[in-house]
């Protein structure tokens, strides 16, 4: 593409120019600010690895408004017939039907993608056509709508995602989006709205365009235009009156918008953010998303490094389906907007948190709102604790307005009493065996003291098998009533004729819950230390293997057996045979990889450089996960690893990526 018909043209080496532009009765330039680097964050995930084309590939123009109706699609469209009259190759990939006359005017004698026409039960739906566009290689295309939704049969959930594939083949393209479309400023806007808007695009999207040009009109005469029946229906006019286009509102959402565009387009000082770094910690928790975003904002306002940590505490193996879904989806925000995830192990979440924060140089750490901390609680709150651990740290607590709702969490706890049953039996039966020994000696003549060295010995190994602590307290609890009921003198009362024997009970009461807590410890560090062994043992295995092997061929079986092997799931491996998909090797039956439309998701995943497959957002109703085997640029082959509507869990994903590395 010649740079002289290039339609972005506001660049020279690394300087971007944004205008941020007004409009009201037409489009004016307000100011024009140079910025001086292009944000490239690249992110560490075991989710996602989906960047921005670089500057090679097509570039990006965002037209960015606070509402519908500000006239972005119009600007659109203007811009667009400004560079067909300069002799830029321009089509319309998609244009959202408005139904808007001076719109539709402005789009005539511009050349029209016919969209793609899908099915969805009684409605027909149109959509961008991807490979229309591709196949017709304008210079420029406009798009509509960057955050929508696409229809289920399209090959990605997001258009924003089929306009990254449009630039990764060296179109450019024009395109629009309203602020309250931006993931980090979702809650903000919600909170002044009262609105959760559902489509939404990552903030990197964003602030890797080319371009962003700021299109406004007055609250006031937007108001207006809605009355006149120039942005909605008029069955629509009433209810959007009362709901979003409300005066209040929209001074808040440009107001929003506003600061949005100029934090894009001010002088990005590449040492401002030298020295922050911002910690958010991940969980399960319904409110995690927000505490997330406003951590994203935080980053994003002093251009700081940005971390989400996951510490894997020992409840991480009694959470349910539902928690962990909610805290990949919460891994894969984090993702979406720039953070790298991390994850540790460890029971004391203030002590792995402070010793990350340390380590990692962490100047902000962000946390969500903790519970009521119990009377009964041997602990500082966590704020606390995690002052002493990380001293050199600033902590933020975000509110949470997000309450769980108590049935859920009624629902976790009988999950958890029903797995820990078959312990407590084992507990029970140790402490039965132990009042009957009790029972033999006594009626032998054996003394108080020797009977009560029998039940703590029994406590002790009870509280050896316990799994939590409450299990513990039970366990040494009813043993010592026991004894203290039926042995203790006078027999059969809940009296004592020696008061030592209260002393001796909180003794040994608290031995035993020290030695249930260092033995629950134990095995939770002694599990972790398995997993991280066995991971490191298959990885220098496969090392080893890879030394002894010549033939390509035999690299890419070992590999598929030992995926297979690790994750419990069939494997696939295409090499790259000059730019298609090679003779396939699979770790077991082939059956599962030749239904449907597996291998054309592969090809996919070859062409394009990036995942998709099961539990993505490109062609997602695929069986199987699909990964390009590269080294930077360079594709070697495509690895498809069989789902069945069972997600990889955060290990699994680690033992892949490091084994394709």
């Amino acid at each position: 593409m010649n740079s002289e018909k290039k339609p972005i043209s506001n660049t020279t080496g690394n300087t971007t120019t944004d205008k941020i532009k007004m409009k009201d009765s037409g489009i004016k330039d307000i100011n024009e600010i140079q910025n001086q680097s292009e944000i490239n964050r690249k992110t560490k995930s075991n989710f996602e690895n989906d960047s921005m084309p670089s500057s090679s590939k097509g570039r990006l123009k965002i037209f960015f408004g606070y509402a519908a109706g500000t006239g972005k699609t119009y600007a659109m469209l203007e811009a667009g017939q400004m560079a067909k009259d300069r002799g830029i190759d321009t089509v319309i990939g998609y244009l959202e039907p408005h139904e808007r006359k001076q719109t539709l005017d402005k789009a005539r004698g511009l050349e029209v993608i016919a969209p793609k026409i899908l099915e969805q039960g009684n409605l027909e739906l149109s959509e961008l056509d991807t490979d229309a566009v591709i196949a017709r290689k304008p210079q420029l295309a406009l798009v509509d709508e960057l955050a929508h939704t696409n229809a289920a049969e399209c090959r990605h959930v997001k258009r924003y995602q089929s306009v990254k594939e449009l630039l990764m083949n060296g179109i450019d393209v024009y395109t629009t989006l309203n602020v309250q479309h931006l993931e980090s400023l979702n809650d903000l806007v919600a909170s002044i709205t009262g609105i959760q808007v559902a489509e939404r695009i990552p903030d990197d999207v964003f602030d890797l365009a080319e371009q962003v040009e700021f299109v406004d009109i007055e609250p006031e005469d937007l108001l207006e235009r809605l009355r006149e029946g120039k942005i909605y229906r008029p069955d629509q006019i009433r209810l959007a009156s009362q709901n979003f286009f409300t005066i209040d509102n929209m001074k808040a959402l440009r107001q929003i918008a506003l600061r949005r565009a100029a934090d894009r387009a001010r002088n990005n000082d590449p040492a401002i953010g030298a020295f922050e770094h911002v910690l958010v910690c991940l969980s399960s928790s319904p409110s995690n998303a927000r505490i997330i975003r406003s951590a994203a904002r935080m980053a994003k306002a002093f251009q700081a490094k940005f971390t989400a940590l996951h510490i894997q505490t020992p409840d991480y193996q009694e959470m349910d389906d539902a928690d962990k879904r909610r805290l990949e989806e919460n891994m894969r925000l984090a993702n979406r907007l720039g953070a790298s995830i991390e994850s540790v192990y460890g029971e004391d979440i203030a002590r792995e948190i402070g010793e990350f924060a340390r380590l990692g140089r962490v100047s902000k750490i962000v946390l969500g709102r903790q519970g009521k901390q119990s009377a009964f609680s041997f602990h500082l709150p966590l704020t606390d604790r995690l002052a002493e651990s990380a001293p050199q740290a600033e902590i933020f607590i975000i509110p949470d307005r997000q309450i769980v709702r108590q049935e859920n969490h009624q629902r976790r706890k009988l999950d958890r009493m029903i797995r820990s049953i078959k312990g407590m039996s084992l507990q029970a039966f140790i402490l039965l065996a132990a009042f009957f020994i009790a029972l033999f000696m006594h009626i032998r003549g054996f003394s108080e003291t020797s009977i009560l060295s029998v039940f703590i010995f029994a406590i002790m190994a009870a509280v050896l098998l316990c799994k939590n602590m409450v299990q513990a307290v039970l366990s040494s609890g009813i043993g010592l009533l026991m004894f203290g009921f039926a042995f203790a003198h006078p027999a059969f009362t809940m009296g004592l004729y020696d008061k030592e024997y209260l002393l001796i009970f909180f003794i040994v009461l608290a031995s035993s819950i020290m030695a249930a807590r260092i033995s629950i410890s134990q095995k939770n560090q002694a599990h972790a230390s398995a997993r991280a062994a066995a991971l490191n043992t298959l990885l220098y295995e496969a090392s080893a293997n890879l030394q002894e092997i010549d033939r390509d061929e035999d690299i890419y079986l070992m590999i598929a057996k030992n995926i297979s092997a690790f994750l419990g799931r069939k494997t696939v491996i295409y090499p790259n045979e000059d730019g298609k998909l090679g003779k396939p090797v699979y770790s077991s039956s082939p059956d599962a990889f030749l239904k449907g439309k597996e291998q054309a998701v592969a090809s996919w995943v070859l062409t394009n450089n990036k995942r998709a497959g099961a539990f993505t957002d490109t062609l997602s109703a695929s069986s199987g996960l699909y990964l390009a085997i590269r080294h930077k640029e360079k594709v070697y082959g495509v690895i498809g690893i069989l789902l069945d509507q069972d997600p990889l869990s955060a290990d699994q994903n680690t033992f892949l990526l490091s084994m394709l590395g």
